[in-house]
């Protein structure tokens, strides 16, 4: 079976056909987003995630959030990110996220959370419900064998278990496995 999509210029109506059957779906309708989530481990690959994502604001008029889940590496990162500034680790964070959003995403309406979340997955759904987005941008680490068994795959968690759309962004540079 192949599908083919035509989106209107504004991206809201969209025809589908389907060349087997000829079915006509005329009224198909896609939801534009108005806010999404856009989770950051401060990692090169999670800024790509946050790339896309600013294209996809750009294009609907969404806004965004962008959620740092904090764990052992990211307490690192960001004790060491503040220790110049005496600042604790929650405010070291929102700080880092303002500045990815300044470079990254200007001109797009963002707010900033950090979360203590011992399962990234659990937390990024729950920042998803209580900031009520419709749309999860989560980036990709391309985990593989041992690893992955080990840690499992952030992005297959949160597309198994969400309850609004979820973009896996699929991503290429410096690997954070260690």
């Amino acid at each position: 079976m192949v599908l083919a999509f035509r989106a209107s210029a504004d991206l809201r109506p969209l025809e589908m056909i389907v060349d087997r059957n000829r079915i006509d779906l005329k009224e198909f309708t896609m939801n534009t987003p108005r806010m999404i989530l856009v989770p950051i481990d401060l990692s090169e690959r999670s800024l790509q995630g946050l790339d896309y994502a600013a294209m996809l604001a750009t294009a609907t008029g969404a806004g965004l959030v962008l959620y740092c889940n904090i764990n052992l590496p990211e307490r690192a990162a960001l004790e060491e990110f503040g220790a110049a500034e005496h600042l604790i680790v929650d405010d070291a964070g929102l700080i880092q996220l303002r500045q990815f959003a300044k470079e990254r995403a200007p001109g797009i309406e963002a707010s900033f959370v950090v979360g203590y979340n011992e399962s990234p997955a659990h937390g990024i759904l729950d920042a998803a419900e209580t900031h009520d987005v419709d749309l999860i941008v989560v980036a990709s680490h391309g985990r593989a064998g041992m690893t992955r068994w080990l840690l499992g795959s952030v992005a297959e968690k949160i597309a198994r278990t969400a309850d609004v759309p979820v973009v896996i962004v699929p991503t290429r540079g410096p690997s954070t496995d260690q």
